[in-house]
């Protein structure tokens, strides 16, 4: 763990917290921003991004991941029975 995700007190939160912050943040788009820079300032806003960008990236790697195994099985038995 380097120095910025000690610091970033969202990449610490729990799964499940996590994910009611991140829904909450994605519904009320603008509003939520504004509410975060609003009451918690800057800095806690921007750590807030950064820790959604972490989790949506890796999302996708999970995602990508998956999707490449799959292919790869289907592959593989298509070229053993086909």
């Amino acid at each position: 763990m380097d120095q910025e995700q000690t610091e970033n007190k969202y990449l610490l939160l729990g799964f499940w917290e996590f994910a009611i912050l991140s829904t909450l943040v994605v519904v009320f788009f603008p509003w939520s921003l504004l509410f975060s820079v609003v009451f918690y300032g800057m800095d806690s806003t921007k750590l807030l991004i950064f820790a959604l960008l972490h989790d949506a990236i890796k999302t996708l790697r999970a995602i990508i991941a998956i999707i490449i195994s799959i292919g790869i099985i289907i592959y593989a038995i298509v070229w053993l029975f086909g």
